[in-house]
């Protein structure tokens, strides 16, 4: 549903532009103990991606 939903709103113009993906790099620390940010930080990389 909300999958849907995004792609009802992403018009032909959106997806003319060209899209920056900026992974911010993280402390030691913050790679150990945060994971789930930098696995949200990457999906939505690869749903840039997959949008074109």
């Amino acid at each position: 549903m909300k999958g849907e939903l995004l792609r009802s709103k992403i018009g032909p113009d959106h997806l003319r532009r060209q899209a920056v993906v900026y992974i911010r790099q993280s402390s030691a620390h913050q790679v150990r103990n945060n994971r789930e940010s930098s696995d949200r930080q990457y999906a939505l990389a690869r749903r840039a991606e997959e949008l074109g």
